[in-house]
């Protein structure tokens, strides 16, 4: 994991976790598959997702929700802290030398919210608490991490949230007035 650095994956790790339950439509999205895939494409090496790691990382989603919408660094320390996760310089995969976060005994939920709490603090030092979100779509509940130059984004996607938005910007512009 290249912490600070926006574009690896591990950046969006909490993102994933607090969005895989979609408030619009009430459904909760992380099952067994996902959350491994989620944590092998992050560097997690250990056993398969459990149902009882599903739970665990469910019920972490309200802690990483109040990062991103209180811009919380106080809740992200404290996250970070009951992972007990060490950092560790390694190389792999003919990547250079960079930080992982582990622990030899770690279960994938303390992986999970070490490592997504570690990433967002890396945001905020290196970018700014102005860099989490939580959507401005009005029926939105997603959360994100912008990654824009000019830390401009508002929307979880600009091509759903976003557009629904102007779309009916546009037409309320547009409609005859009474």
């Amino acid at each position: 994991m290249r912490f600070g650095d926006y574009k690896d994956p591990v950046t969006t790790l909490a993102e994933d976790v607090v969005n895989s339950y979609r408030h619009s439509v009430g459904h909760d999205d992380l099952t067994r598959p996902l959350l491994d895939d989620m944590a092998r494409a992050r560097g997690w090496r250990g056993a398969r997702a459990t149902a009882r790691d599903v739970a665990a990382v469910r019920a972490l989603r309200p802690e990483l929700r109040e990062v991103f919408e209180a811009r919380s660094v106080t809740a992200a320390n404290a996250t970070l802290a009951a992972a007990r996760l060490a950092p560790e310089l390694v190389r792999h995969d003919d990547l250079p030398w960079h930080l992982h976060l582990g622990r030899a005994d770690a279960t994938l939920p303390e992986w999970v919210a070490g490592n997504a709490a570690f990433a967002l603090l890396a945001v905020v030092e290196q970018g700014g608490a102005d860099r989490l979100h939580r959507c401005a779509g009005p029926d939105c509940h997603a959360v994100f991490v912008d990654l824009s130059r000019n830390q401009s984004r508002r929307f979880c996607s600009p091509a759903v949230c976003g557009n629904r938005v102007h779309v009916a910007a546009h037409r309320a512009r547009k409609a005859p007035r009474e």
